[in-house]
């Protein structure tokens, strides 16, 4: 299973030919994608920052409509807690811990671009487009 990070979904709504092909390509595995609380909010911030806020709320809409959405749970929430402290003096920003602890958490594979990013976080498996 993969669990999309936010940049894959900026990416799709951007139309993308690479995310695109990454999403068949994950489909041609039988494999479901998935995303998280974390992103689903990063990507309504986002909306509500946009000039055309309508319209960016209905792309938001549009974009996730496609995932199952993986919400932050007491497992992913106590790793978090393990993991904070040890991340720190490279620290990838709290809310990306979050994403990438609901992906250990629920045993997936990252999806995301940022793979520097979220390599530091011990154990979870990253893949990108």
């Amino acid at each position: 299973m993969v669990c999309a990070d936010t940049d894959f979904i900026i990416d799709l709504g951007r139309a993308n030919q690479k995310a695109f092909e990454k999403l068949k390509e994950i489909g041609a595995r039988g494999e479901n994608v998935f995303t998280t609380v974390i992103t689903v909010a990063e990507l309504y911030h986002g909306a509500h920052l946009a000039k055309d806020r309508v319209q960016a709320l209905d792309q938001i809409r549009n974009d996730l409509s496609k995932f199952s959405v993986l919400n932050l749970d007491y497992e992913s929430a106590a790793l978090w807690g393990e993991l904070v402290e040890q991340t720190k003096p490279n620290s990838i920003g709290e809310l990306d811990l979050l994403i990438a602890c609901i992906a250990l958490s629920n045993k997936q594979t990252l999806l995301t671009k940022n793979i520097k990013h979220f390599q530091r976080i011990p154990g979870l498996k990253i893949e990108s487009w």
